[in-house]
């Protein structure tokens, strides 16, 4: 026996010695349980055939069929398995002759199915061979169609060259582009249409930005994109050139541009062109030649809005640059631009005598006081103007502006219509206070700003009665005449005191329990311990009532232990909710006053008719000692008159800022009930004033 060492036994051994033939000589994409099953089944025909009475060798050709069917069609898979299968039958004992006659029936019907299985392979090639054909010549119809639909209808020009650059083939748009029809282009070259400076070979494969002459003579920009047909040897046929037309891109980029730099409204620069502009005509002028720039900001420009509409605004603002323009019509180099919602900038070149810069904000002056009418209505506006003149090399073109605006920040102090020349000195402090105010807010956001409180005396005998509280931040003790008041009026300035309010009730209240035990002996029974001075920012709070109700609450205290000072011109002229603040404030028990008082009949008629328990006076001399002043002068006369009428509306007085004792004592002889100031110390923390107040040891 060639195929194993030792005779099989039975079935089983047969099928084992089987499998090991076909592991060996064919491919066979199935499992080895699988592949055992088949020749198990396939082994059982046989030795079924060979019981079988009569025989018949028919089961045989089945099994050869089998066996194509299941892939055991290895080169040498038939031959081998034929000799383990004529071993093993005859090993079992099953005739010779019959195990012949099947075996030679299994090799038939291996030969037939492998000759059908390979006949149908070759059908199906033929077959799908045709179908690939077929698709074939539809998908080149199809490309064919779609390339001539797209050559016909694309909005790019399309050029079929010979390699001479002559055309071939040509689309409608190609032809609307060059100014031609189709046929007029036949056997003409590319080359023929483009500018005298723009010819020369076209680069291939890159995108090229050339321009054409139109048979009118109207020049067009493109962009030519070339590359090269070859054919089916790779040689060079023909060449194919896209060319865009750039007109509309153009034209669009131009407005894009134009938008970009000028106003929508009115016309003229933009803040982005106008800086542009002035760093250009800086960096241009002469040395010895000065720049004049005017910033103008329109005087109650809101009230046209809020009154005639924002159509009658829009009008107005096209008026105003049309007449700014006229102003400087006639300078060799000026720009007019609209740089904010209401503001405009001159910028000037003078390539003579400049005149006064009084005389060219006159002629703004004049021009814009000519109404505008549209229909019935005539409107006309005023304009507050800062200006600055200089020569190149005093200032960069970036200060130029800054300074021409921080001149119409002062501008703007004196009231509608005037106008203020750039000042270097007042610039300066102006904006070592602009610095500092606009670092509060990140002082307050890291924790820098503290609670202070100021001692509070009664001047009968001197005794501190109550504090007040105040807001610090040690960044304003810097600034020139820096008073206990800086870091509200700093906060006033950015509007961050409507925040702050809030913040310093809550925080300063918490220590009003301290003051009303440190008190108990100095002050009248149930009188205020605490003071807080608001700003009019602070007066004005609509959530101020609020505020304090929870602060109150919070610290567990009665409210009339709180004297909270409201800005007397806030609640006099009834700016937001300043006159229902003093009246709630009242209601709830808290010991309401009035600082800032002047003494007019209008402020003292307010104390009465709201009930003031406390007017603060602040420099009523302003500046002047008053214990120095005649007892028989005009502004001592009418301050006694203010406290004798103050006392008849049953007002309590105060004053801030006293120097010294000799001044504390002439107030204290007009009857004044306290006083805060150098005098009495300054700010400090809850343990200065507690160490202040507490009694020493003799």
């Amino acid at each position: 026996m060639s195929e194993a060492a030792d005779p099989p036994q039975g079935p089983a051994g047969l099928v084992r010695s089987w499998l090991r033939v076909v592991a060996a000589t064919a491919y066979v994409p199935r499992s080895t349980g699988e592949v055992e099953e088949l020749l198990r089944s396939m082994l059982r025909r046989l030795t079924d055939a060979l019981a079988a009475e009569p025989f018949d060798a028919a089961a045989g050709a089945r099994v050869g069929e089998l066996m194509v069917e299941g892939a055991l069609t290895g080169e040498s898979t038939l031959e081998r398995s034929l000799s383990v299968l004529a071993d093993g039958l005859a090993d079992a004992g099953y005739p010779g002759r019959a195990v012949a006659r099947l075996l030679a029936a299994v090799s038939a019907g291996y030969a037939a199915a492998l000759r059908k299985r390979t006949l149908a392979q070759q059908e199906n090639m033929k077959l799908a061979l045709l179908t690939a054909k077929q698709r074939a010549e539809r998908d080149r119809r199809a490309t064919e169609t779609r390339f001539r639909e797209v050559f016909t209808a694309s909005a790019v020009g399309i050029a079929i060259t010979d390699l001479d650059g002559r055309f071939v083939e040509t689309n409608p748009a190609l032809a609307a582009i060059l100014g031609h029809t189709q046929e007029e282009l036949r056997h003409r070259a590319l080359a023929e249409f483009l500018a005298d400076d723009e010819a020369g070979e076209l680069p291939l494969g890159e995108a090229d930005r050339r321009q054409l002459v139109r048979p009118n003579g109207d020049a067009v920009w493109v962009f030519l994109t070339t590359s090269v047909l070859r054919d089916d040897g790779g040689h060079p046929r023909y060449r194919v050139t896209m060319v865009q037309d750039l007109s509309e891109l153009m034209l669009l980029g131009n407005q894009l541009s134009h938008q970009n730099l000028h106003d929508a409204l009115t016309g003229v620069s933009n803040r982005l062109h106008f800086e542009s502009r002035l760093e250009a005509v800086h960096g241009q002028a002469p040395l010895e030649r000065p720049l004049t720039l005017l910033c103008l900001d329109l005087d109650a420009f809101s009230m046209v809005n809020t009154t005639h509409g924002h159509a009658a605004g829009d009008r107005l603002l096209k008026e105003v640059a049309n007449r700014l323009t006229a102003v400087v019509a006639g300078e060799q180099e000026a720009v007019v631009a609209r740089i904010g919602g209401d503001e405009f900038a001159i910028l000037v070149r003078h390539d003579d005598e400049p005149p006064a810069l009084s005389t060219i904000i006159d002629a703004v002056h004049a021009e814009l006081a000519e109404p505008s009418y549209d229909g019935r209505i005539g409107l006309a506006v005023s304009a507050t103007v800062g200006a600055v003149r200089c020569h190149p090399a005093e200032m960069s073109s970036r200060e130029m502006f800054r300074a021409a605006d921080a001149a119409l920040r002062q501008a703007r102090q004196t009231g509608g219509r005037q106008w203020a020349e750039f000042d270097a000195g007042v610039d300066r402090a102006a904006r070592v206070v602009g610095q500092t105010a606009t670092a509060l807010p990140a002082a307050w956001e890291m924790g820098e700003l503290a609670v202070r409180y100021l001692p509070v005396v009664r001047l009968s005998d001197r005794a501190v009665v109550r504090v007040r509280a105040l807001a610090h931040d040690p960044a304003a003790d810097a600034l020139d005449g820096a008073g206990v008041d800086k870091t509200t009026e700093l906060a006033e300035l950015t509007g961050l005191s409507a925040a702050l309010g809030p913040w310093l009730l809550a925080k300063s209240t918490e220590q009003v329990p301290v003051w009303r035990a440190l008190f108990a002996n100095t002050a009248d029974p149930d009188e205020a311990v605490h003071r807080v001075l608001l700003s009019p920012l602070q007066s004005a709070d609509a959530d101020l009532s609020h505020t304090i109700t929870c602060a109150v609450q919070d610290a567990g205290i009665p409210a009339g232990l709180l004297e909270i000072a409201l800005d007397t011109a806030t609640v006099l002229t009834g700016h937001g909710d300043a006159r229902d603040n003093l009246r709630t404030l009242s209601d709830i028990g808290v010991v309401t006053a009035l600082h800032g008082f002047a003494g007019g009949p209008r402020e003292i008629a307010l104390a009465e008719r709201f009930g003031v328990h406390t007017v603060l006076l602040a420099d009523p001399f302003e500046g002047w000692r008053p214990d120095w002043l005649p007892r028989e002068s005009a502004p001592v006369r009418a301050m006694l008159t203010t406290l004798e009428c103050l006392e008849t509306v049953g007002a309590s007085v105060g004053v801030l800022g006293v120097r010294d004792h000799a001044e504390a004592g002439w107030w204290a002889d007009l009857g004044v009930r306290t006083a805060e100031g150098p005098a009495f110390g300054g700010p400090g923390d809850a343990d200065d004033i507690l160490a202040g107040t507490r009694p020493t040891a003799n």
